[in-house]
């Protein structure tokens, strides 16, 4: 198929498909008669992981590049390949208290729950000061101290892996796991998990409310 047929199929505009082919995201098309530029069905599939890494997962055109030398670089692993997809991907806040002079009780707080989840060996240092830089924020805002709501956000975050790693451990195929696809739903997880959270927020809200009565105090 031609470019304008690429385009068609994968809904990403023509000039968009040759930015991707310039940021060597997207692989070149084979040339055919007439010197004319041929594309297949591994570009389609190329350029639906681009729309969804960008368009779903929010992840920048540098780190979706990241992410796809990282499945080069581990076509066998999809474990290296997760961790390595994941460190890639990651996004320090975009607003930072912390400038200012971290909190120490936000620092104490981090490093305190790292190692009572066993957590603080493994912990990038970027993921870690992102943590202290939200409670820093958190903190600065008046809040109280979160330990308790804390501990429920690790425990759902270990519960998450585990599952995450399981599901890796049985998709496979009779080659293998499927890096791609690990990788894929790894990422595209954290924003089904935040949509998933803001869905159960508003029910207990609602469920809340309806408790309360129209008083604002509990119902019998």
């Amino acid at each position: 198929m031609r470019i304008g047929e690429l385009s068609e199929r994968t809904g990403v505009p023509a000039a968009t498909i040759k930015y991707y082919l310039r940021e060597h995201l997207l692989q070149p098309g084979e040339h055919g008669e007439a010197n004319a530029v041929e594309y297949g069905p591994a570009h389609v599939h190329r350029l639906t992981l681009i729309r969804a890494l960008s368009e779903t997962a929010g992840l920048s055109v540098a780190q979706i590049g990241e992410v796809l030398t990282v499945l080069a670089r581990h076509p066998e692993s999809a474990f290296q390949a997760l961790g390595a997809a994941l460190a890639a991907t990651h996004r320090d806040p975009k607003f930072s208290l912390a400038s200012e002079g971290t909190a120490e009780a936000a620092e104490r707080t981090v490093d305190e729950l790292l190692g009572e989840y066993g957590w603080a060996e493994v912990a990038p240092p970027n993921y870690r000061d992102a943590l202290v830089t939200a409670l820093t924020a958190f903190y600065r805002l008046g809040n109280p101290d979160p330990q308790e709501v804390l501990g429920h956000y690790a425990d759902a975050a270990a519960a998450l892996a585990s599952a995450d790693m399981q599901a890796i451990a049985e998709a496979t195929r009779p080659e293998g796991v499927d890096v791609e696809q690990a990788v894929a739903a790894t990422v595209l997880g954290e924003t089904v998990f935040a949509a998933l959270r803001r869905i159960a927020h508003i029910a207990a809200s609602a469920r809340a409310q309806t408790e309360q009565g129209p008083s604002g105090t509990m119902g019998p």
